[in-house]
Formats: C-alpha cells, sequence, structure tokens
C-alpha cells in the first residue's frame, strides 16, 4: 500500500469520528482493546478470530506508548493485514522491513499528523516532540507533506 493511501485512511478516519485518538476509534470501530502483561519486549499485538479484529497492548508500557501501540495496531487493521497476529516489539522498532509493518508504523504516524496544530513550529525535532511521535517513528514521517503543512500553518 502505497503512503498516500495510508495518509487517506488515516485523514479520513479523523474526519469520521473527528479525533485522533487511536484509543477512541477503536471504540468508534468495535475493536476492543485490551491490556496485559506481555514481558519487556512486547509492546502489543492485534489479532483476529472468527472475523473479529481485537488489540492488545502490553500494560507495563507509558501512556504515551500505549497510544503510539494503539495506534500501529490500529494500522495493521486499517491497512487490511490479514495476519492472525501482529506483535510489535520493541527490539524491531528500529528496524522494521516487513512490509505490514512499515504500514502500520506509516499510519500511526499519518494518524498522529491528520489533526495536529503545526502553527510556529520549523523544525523536525519540533513536530515530533509536539505531537509526542517518537524519534524511532522519524524514518516513518513523509518529511516533504509535513513541509508543505508547515507552510501553510505558518502563513
Amino acid at each position: 500500500m502505497q503512503r498516500e493511501q495510508i495518509r487517506n485512511i488515516a485523514i479520513n478516519l479523523v474526519k469520521k469520528y473527528q479525533t485522533n485518538d487511536p484509543f477512541k476509534l477503536c471504540k468508534y470501530l468495535a475493536i476492543p482493546v485490551y491490556y496485559l502483561e506481555l514481558g519487556d519486549n512486547i509492546m502489543g499485538y492485534r489479532t483476529d478470530m472468527y472475523g473479529v479484529s481485537s488489540i492488545v497492548i502490553n500494560s507495563s508500557l507509558n501512556a504515551s506508548e500505549q497510544r503510539i501501540t494503539c495506534g500501529h495496531e490500529l494500522g495493521h487493521d486499517q491497512c487490511g493485514h490479514n495476519d492472525d497476529t501482529d506483535f510489535l516489539r520493541k527490539s524491531s522498532l528500529y528496524s522494521q522491513v516487513y512490509k505490514g509493518e512499515f504500514e502500520a508504523n506509516t499510519f500511526m504516524v499519518e494518524l498522529m499528523l491528520a489533526k495536529s496544530d503545526l502553527d510556529d513550529i520549523d523544525t523536525q525535532e519540533g513536530v515530533l516532540r509536539s505531537l509526542s511521535i517518537p524519534a524511532w517513528a522519524a524514518n516513518y514521517v513523509d518529511w516533504a507533506h509535513v513541509k508543505k503543512m508547515l507552510v501553510v500553518a505558518n502563513h
């Protein structure tokens, strides 16, 4: 799936439900979110049982990590990934080569950008910081698109 397609999915969800909060979106989409202790390496996963998608998030993560994980796992769902279970591991954050993981991370970033106020932000670091996008996810940001958003926001 192309980045533009993923962006459109995120933008359409935000427009329809008036939020980019992945937890609220899961509620609106009837995707249950569960919290379990998953150890030190697994941040969360999405599973599909009998046609019902569910998200499980590591209960030991902080609120920001839980939001990122939920957005990532929602990305698997919205991008139509049919794997029975997709795990997001801390050890693989920096080297996502699997197409599905790239798409899910791109969705998570696009979701965070979809309803954002970029006024008075003029650096990549500022964008990441203001939207609570982790540094490891900077590679999934379409900086050319963000630059256009910044020009519009600051003029």
